[in-house]
């Protein structure tokens, strides 16, 4: 596994782009590009653009961004492509050298881009990503993932998409040209996709600050989308993995099929699936611990 690239890859004064997909959020978008326009830089001389992808909404999202439009630059798609192509497309039209993400429906914490890019810079991470808070209405916001700062090796990534890259990760633009782009192919866990074949050749960075504010969906993704997607994710990536590191994985896609089956109805298949990943790993299953915090969160 290769370590952190050399210090000072990250530079304090540059054009970041600041990646933001959406398809039907009219009603939430607004927030998130306040949160965006809120940041300050670690340099009086480094600049932000946003970039907007509207992924052929059914609302008026352009309306919801009219009050933007001297800051945001909106790109729409013709039809429905999915969450990855919409990212591609923001990503072709960005004019930085380092990119952001943030999901349409969640937020930034002030500060956030000025501290990550300064540890970027102070560790020579050429990728990272943050803790976040887990909020919903009437509870307590909880800090998520449960890491402390350093690096993600892909052991880790193998157990899941813990760190919430769609609203935390930034990056260099040259990786998804050295490892490619989203994987237009998966109706959903596109961004899990891509850490894993990030994960392979290098370490990602962990601000274990929480800097983003994250909304959990209750719906998750359609069982439809999400079932495909997961045999795909394995077909993809197994082969590549050591033995135990594939168990692992396994592992983390019985619970993500448990959970898919929980929010269609079908409870057997749920516990099925449940169970499966519990005979793989009985213990440390970091996959289940995971979603038991995140619902605890949700509940407490």
């Amino acid at each position: 596994m290769a370590g952190p690239a050399a210090i000072g890859v990250i530079r304090l004064a540059e054009l970041v782009s600041v990646i933001i997909p959406a398809y039907n959020r009219a009603a939430v978008i607004g927030a998130a590009i306040d949160s965006v326009l809120k940041q300050a830089l670690p340099s009086a001389e480094g600049t932000v653009e946003i970039i907007v992808v509207d992924d052929a909404s059914d609302d008026d999202l352009a309306a919801a961004l009219r009050r933007f439009r001297q800051q945001v630059r909106l790109i729409r798609h013709d039809g429905n492509k999915g969450a990855a192509a919409a990212r591609n497309t923001a990503i072709a039209a960005a004019g930085g050298d380092l990119l952001a993400f943030l999901d349409s429906d969640d937020i930034w914490l002030p500060g956030k881009l000025a501290r990550q890019m300064a540890a970027m810079h102070q560790n020579g991470w050429e990728a990272s990503c943050t803790a976040y808070l887990l909020s919903r209405p009437g509870t307590r916001d909880h800090v998520s993932p449960r890491l402390s700062t350093g690096l993600i090796e892909l052991e880790q990534m193998a157990w899941g998409c813990f760190v919430s890259p769609g609203s935390t990760l930034m990056c260099r633009r040259s990786l998804f040209e050295e490892i490619g782009p989203f994987d237009p192919g998966l109706g959903r866990l596109e961004d899990w996709d891509w850490l894993l074949r990030y994960g392979s050749a290098r370490s990602l960075g962990f601000l274990a600050e929480p800097l983003a504010c994250i909304e959990p969906s209750m719906g998750g993704g359609r069982a439809d989308k999400v079932l495909p997607a997961l045999d795909l994710m394995w077909r993809k990536h197994a082969s590549g993995l050591t033995p135990q590191t594939r168990r692992h994985f396994a592992a983390a896609l019985d619970i993500e099929r448990a959970a898919a089956f929980y929010r269609s109805g079908n409870r057997a298949a749920a516990v099925g699936s449940l169970s499966k990943s519990l005979l793989r790993v009985p213990f440390g299953n970091r996959a289940f611990a995971a979603v038991l915090h995140n619902r605890l969160a949700r509940s407490a």
